[in-house]
């Protein structure tokens, strides 16, 4: 790839989020990253301080696309919808998937997003304290299933063993209803509990 007219920040995450679509988080390397712009990789450091500052540039861009419904919509469709969004756009970019989960971001799009999960959060009757920890919650749930999500699994032979030691527990649930690691179904169910857990409390407040 041709070196960028003009080294910028902007134009290096771009290039850097390419890379790991195509090449995998293996290729986010400040090395790697700098070949593929046709630098020298000092000259990455110019513009961020460390590799990790990179990544939550190009954490960030990868957010581009995850879409605010707004306050148009109900305060927990615009809750699904963000934390939905969140997880679908981070899952296109496999190269920065992981840095996602483990460090959301707080660039431009980070908290354009999060500014949203506020506003919902205010709207449902929570006051500013539970606003702030239930975002925290909605947040560890969101990075936790990202996480799962970047490693997700099927029906295989670990779901199976895990699905019969449920079974045989004392008077254990049925484990064949488990959902698959990772799957969209595992969490949506997740996202459902925690927003009408959100629903209970701000009731209870009122």
């Amino acid at each position: 790839m041709g070196r960028p007219e003009r080294l910028t920040p902007a134009a290096i995450a771009a290039a850097a989020l390419r890379l790991g679509d195509r090449e995998g988080p293996a290729a986010m390397s400040m090395r790697r990253i700098a070949a593929d712009l046709g630098c020298d990789p000092m000259a990455l450091y110019r513009h961020f301080a460390n590799r990790e500052a990179l990544l939550d540039a190009v954490a960030d861009a990868a957010l581009a696309g995850a879409r605010d419904p707004g306050p148009a919509v109900p305060w927990d469709d615009r809750l699904r919808a963000i934390t939905t969004e969140i997880r679908s756009c981070a899952l296109r970019h496999p190269g920065i998937a992981a840095h996602v989960a483990a460090r959301p971001p707080l660039g431009e799009h980070g908290l354009r997003l999060g500014a949203g999960l506020f506003a919902a959060l205010t709207e449902a009757g929570l006051p500013a304290s539970d606003v702030v920890r239930s975002s925290q919650a909605l947040i560890a749930y969101l990075a936790a299933a990202l996480a799962m999500s970047v490693r997700a699994g099927s029906r295989d032979a670990r779901w199976e063993q895990v699905s019969r030691a449920v079974t045989g527990l004392p008077d254990g649930p049925p484990g064949d209803e488990m959902f698959a690691v990772g799957s969209d179904e595992q969490f949506g169910y997740g996202l459902r509990l925690l927003i009408n857990g959100i629903r209970a409390e701000a009731a209870g407040r009122s």
